[in-house]
């Protein structure tokens, strides 16, 4: 790797919005590879809207050519989001770099940084090389100084003298969990001055001072988040990259923004240093991820260890991946796609266009990996979504020219049965928008998932103490031991804290499922004793549909009062070798069990309200969709009891769809 290196010249110097976009070689443009999947699907797009066009004429088809059109938006859109996780001392940013091909963001972001950052390709008014900065509101930014002070034991400041109180700061005796805080307490003081008045603003920067505001603790620390417009290989097929908070960050207590990228994101992207150990924080992270494997239709999920250029041999890069894999295992990720790779060696490779060190980086066989899930196996999901509904629209159009077909009288007869059978399908409908039994489902099926949430939270009890009270922490040469002890059971509560917090937005998607799996059963159960042809369905339900999802959680523990377990404690060496710890552990125990039975206890109706009103919407638009279907099928029938060449009209329908339909086959036989 240093023989590469050293035998690389040197890189081109680019300026920011002036320079030309750089073109990645041929042998290391495999990110651009997804852009064919975009193509595909944006030729299938196209279909639908055709297709949609063609219905809009007939209005026995209005509610199918909104539903085409619907399924063409979702198809057009274009991006594909890949959001990247870790510590901050993961190399993220190097990562991000070697994905690009070109070293745009500062490699060194510090801890204290906890914005999200997006890299996506120029549009609108952004032109390459600049970029949109949105900072904190000025009630977020309070919240933020108020929860470090809290932290780090410290009684709420004035708002009018805060800085003041931060000069006065002492870091002994405190969890090193606790630090950052300090740290971003401390960068925030530095900056008020610049950064305060900006709170609650957005504005355009070039990439120059981008690049000095993110790599800046004192400004950085003011930014909600980031979106730099690049134009690269990797941005230009349509990936937007997304560099979320360290796993460790001051902001780890935002747990619902970390859970809304791993449930939104296309793909994922863990990354892991070659030499560093899984921290606490990369183990939460992980463990959260397990939880939520099963939800994703497709495993979307990568593991980058990074750096792997410091290894010596193959025989010690195999024993890190070992232990990676050991890692995810033990937080339920039981087949992980793992790549080793240097960035470094990537971007040295694509920047200097020497093939010799990105072959050497490993960089190509994620690439590829990440080629073909972006390129093939997502776009495969949706096309095959998109045809089945344009094979529903289809059918139907066939079955309005059989009935066409028939006699006369035939048609007559089956008008007649149809409006006999009106009556008692708007009191069935009615009956499905007031129908409780899905509800009642879900409430008890979700109470059962609140359950099983407490039972795992009280298995974790024991690690979680471990963890908290550690050898290395609480030791006699460490000072002021009381402080220490103190801290190291807040810590312990925050541990709880983001683990109960972690399972319940897990939570969210198990009673999201659950609630679409009895709104389609009662929608289902609605559509067969109304006689609505099964494949109907494909129409009335759109599994692409965003069910609302709550803003946040409000998770309080009661806190123990650990000054008072203190008289306990005899010494470290009693604690850890003796029966200390034990005796402690079990005199916290009760506390642990109430104040997490509490605290879960408080979030359990509000979720299942939530969730029942949201399968209760559902319900109600699945009755309308239903309605409006019959609604179309009398106006079908009436028009095909005045006979004329209605056969042929819906036969020629039928024929132009089959065609749209061979079309998909074809993009999807000679691309997937």
């Amino acid at each position: 790797a240093a023989a590469l290196r050293a035998a690389s010249p040197a890189p081109p110097l680019r300026t920011a919005a002036a320079a030309e976009p750089a073109a990645a070689p041929a042998w290391a443009a495999g990110t651009a590879q997804p852009a064919g999947g975009r193509r595909r699907l944006t030729q299938a797009a196209a279909a639908l809207h055709a297709a949609a066009g063609m219905l809009r004429r007939e209005p026995a088809m209005a509610s199918a050519a909104r539903s085409l059109a619907a399924r063409a938006e979702d198809l057009a859109g274009g991006r594909f989001t890949m959001a990247l996780f870790g510590a901050f001392s993961a190399g993220k940013s190097s990562f991000a770099n070697a994905l690009l091909g070109e070293e745009v963001l500062p490699v060194s972001p510090h801890p204290a940084t906890a914005a999200v950052g997006r890299i996506l390709a120029p549009e609108g008014s952004f032109a390459h090389g600049t970029a949109a900065i949105t900072m904190k509101r000025a009630e977020d930014f309070w919240e933020d100084i108020l929860h470090s002070f809290s932290v780090l034991q410290l009684p709420p400041p004035q708002r009018e003298s805060w800085t003041a109180a931060v000069a006065k700061l002492q870091t002994g005796g405190l969890h090193p969990s606790s630090l950052p805080h300090a740290g971003f307490l401390r960068a925030a003081a530095a900056g008020w001055e610049e950064s305060g008045p900006l709170l609650g603003t957005e504005r355009k920067v070039s990439l120059e001072e981008y690049r000095a505001l993110v790599a800046d603790e004192k400004r950085a620390c003011f930014v909600q988040s980031t979106d730099l417009y690049y134009d690269s290989p990797l941005t230009r097929s349509g990936i937007v990259l997304v560099d979320t908070p360290g796993a460790d960050s001051l902001h780890a207590r935002h747990t619902g923004v970390t859970f809304g990228y791993m449930k939104n994101a296309d793909a994922i992207c863990f990354v892991t240093y070659y030499n560093h150990a899984f921290s606490k924080a990369d183990r939460s992270l992980l463990a959260q991820l397990g939880r939520i494997k099963d939800s994703f239709a497709l495993d979307k999920m990568f593991f980058i260890i990074n750096a792997s250029d410091l290894a010596s041999d193959e025989a010690e890069l195999e024993s890190v991946r070992q232990h990676v894999a050991q890692n995810l295992r033990a937080g339920g990720l039981t087949s992980p796609r793992i790549y080793s790779v240097s960035s470094l060696l990537a971007l040295e490779g694509k920047s200097r266009g020497v093939r010799e060190a990105y072959e050497a980086s490993g960089f190509g066989s994620f690439e590829a990996a990440l080629s073909e899930f972006a390129g093939e196996e997502l776009p495969r999901l949706s096309l095959a979504a998109a045809r089945d509904s344009l094979s529903s629209v289809r059918l139907r159009a066939e079955e309005w020219q059989r009935l066409a077909l028939m006699e006369a009288d035939q048609r007559e007869e089956g008008m007649k049965q149809f409006r006999q059978r009106r009556e008692a399908a708007d009191l069935r409908l009615a009956a499905l928008v007031q129908e409780d039994r899905p509800l009642r489902d879900l409430r008890r099926e979700g109470a059962e998932l609140l359950y099983h949430v407490r039972q795992r939270i009280a298995f974790s009890f024991g690690r979680s103490f471990q963890e908290s009270f550690h050898p290395s922490i609480l030791r006699e040469e460490a000072g002021n031991l009381k402080d220490i002890f103190i801290a190291c059971g807040r810590e312990l509560e925050r541990s709880i804290l983001r683990e109960l917090e972690q399972e319940l937005w897990a939570t969210t998607l198990r009673l999201e499922s659950a609630g679409r799996r009895f709104v389609t059963q009662a929608a289902a159960a609605a559509a067969a004793e109304l006689s609505v042809p099964e494949q109907e369905l494909q129409l009335l339900e759109n599994p692409d549909e965003r069910w609302p999802a709550p803003v946040k959680l409000d998770c309080v523990l009661a806190p123990m009062d650990w000054a008072g377990l203190w008289s306990r404690f005899k010494s470290p060496r009693h604690f850890f070798e003796g029966p200390g710890r034990a005796e402690i552990r079990s005199a916290a125990e009760p506390w642990f069990k109430e104040a997490v039975g509490a605290a879960a206890e408080a979030q359990e109706q509000p979720l299942l309200t939530f969730y029942a009103d949201a399968a209760a919407a559902a319900l109600s638009l699945a009755a309308d969709r239903l309605r409006e279907e019959l609604s179309e099928r009398e106006a079908a029938m009436s028009e095909l009891l005045k006979g004329g060449d209605s056969a042929q009209h819906w036969g020629e329908i039928a024929g132009e769809l089959r065609l749209q339909e061979q079309a998909f086959d074809d993009l999807v036989d000679s691309h997937l």
